[in-house]
């Protein structure tokens, strides 16, 4: 059963940048430990193989360039506002990190498979002691390996992670939020986006967790339209 923590979350909202990002295919699947990444804000994330550019996602599923979708603050949208209040599910653990007494909420809003990718929505309240402000990079540790989700298909034996291809975490070819630049203070929230690549087989649940923390059990996978759907609903 998920662990949960009973407690009231802040009403503070966080209209916190999100990072859209740069298009590429299907990361690997199948059980393997989490790659080792070096302590840096800019520390590398893992490649995968690099496809046509007809097979890339546009920018509303979690791909494309950051200046099209238009909910960053620093691409000039308005950013996107994320209740905590309306997880439908949360997790909590301490922060792995001796210079930060604390722990992190985590709360789950949506996982929805489009096409051929799954965006999940996350978003991450820590509360602490300090009267500083931290990044989600800084609250784990300076280490970005301990940030993202990943998906489990227990049944298949079958590992998702976040799909990317380039060398850093929070730059536009890792296909999720960045970890290193936005600033919470305690009680503050930050949305997470991430997007994988769909399940291969025909499950309708999977398991979300974070390293050294509780799992998301049997989280139901919801059915959204792939982008080149809706654009072709959209031109009729």
């Amino acid at each position: 059963m998920t662990q949960l923590r009973d407690v009231t979350l802040t009403r503070r909202r966080a209209a916190l940048a999100l990072t859209a990002l740069a298009a590429l295919p299907l990361a690997a699947c199948g059980v393997t430990e989490q790659a080792d990444f070096e302590d840096g804000p800019d520390s590398p994330a893992p490649e995968e193989p690099e496809e046509s550019e007809a097979a890339q996602p546009a920018a509303s599923d979690g791909g494309g360039d950051e200046s099209q979708t238009g909910t960053d603050g620093a691409s000039g949208g308005a950013p996107e506002v994320i209740d905590p209040a309306d997880a439908v599910d949360t997790i909590s653990y301490t922060l792995p990190t001796d210079e930060i007494d604390g722990t992190m909420t985590v709360g789950l809003h949506h996982l929805i498979q489009r096409g051929q990718t799954v965006e999940l929505l996350l978003t991450y309240t820590p509360e602490f002691r300090e009267s500083g402000t931290f990044s989600l990079w800084e609250l784990h540790g300076d280490n970005h390996s301990n940030v993202p989700p990943a998906l489990f298909d227990r049944d298949n034996l079958k590992r998702y992670d976040i799909l990317g291809t380039g060398s850093a975490w929070d730059t536009p070819n890792v296909w999720n939020s960045k970890q290193a630049e936005h600033k919470l203070a305690s009680g503050d929230t930050q949305a997470y986006w991430a997007t994988f690549a769909a399940p291969e087989d025909d499950i309708d649940t999977i398991n979300i967790a974070i390293p050294g923390a509780p799992e998301f059990e049997d989280v139901p996978i919801e059915q959204g339209a792939a982008a080149d759907d809706a654009t072709a609903e959209g031109g009729e």
